[in-house]
């Protein structure tokens, strides 16, 4: 049985809540781009799993709260309100944000995030912890 793009969307949001940066990866296409804008996209895999694997492996737990979410009229795309959180002991820090996923198939293509990068970083180093690599320059 075929999962709708939601679905699929949403068992993503819970590798993030399990930690699980090979499952996150695998749920990508091998050339998929993931944004953090205004970061620049980083391309394929290898370049996801290094940019996730410090604050995941830091992490004592994740959050990626689900606001809204919808399948465009495209039918591949998915649009999603969260408010994704990293907790460190008894700190946590959230961030809301705007996320876009174009879906190939099963797996995510495109990954977009919008949010205020700046208040995340300076959040992050408020309580001692280091954003992960390209994200410290933006704060």
């Amino acid at each position: 049985m075929s999962r709708t793009p939601e679905q699929i969307v949403r068992e993503f949001g819970q590798l993030w809540e399990q930690r699980d940066i090979e499952g996150i990866v695998q749920a990508m296409t091998e050339n998929c781009v993931y944004a953090n804008v205004p970061l620049p996209p980083m391309r394929g895999r290898d370049a996801v799993r290094n940019f996730i694997t410090p604050n995941l492996t830091k992490a004592d737990g994740v959050e990626f709260r689900f606001l809204a979410i919808a399948t465009a009229a495209d039918g591949r795309t998915v649009l999603t309100e969260r408010i994704d959180a990293f907790l460190f002991g008894d700190k946590r820090v959230a961030i809301p944000l705007m996320g876009i996923f174009v879906l190939r198939g099963e797996e995510i293509a495109e990954w977009r995030d919008y949010a205020d990068i700046g208040t995340f970083v300076r959040d992050m180093r408020a309580i001692g912890q280091m954003p992960g690599p390209g994200v410290a320059a933006a704060g």
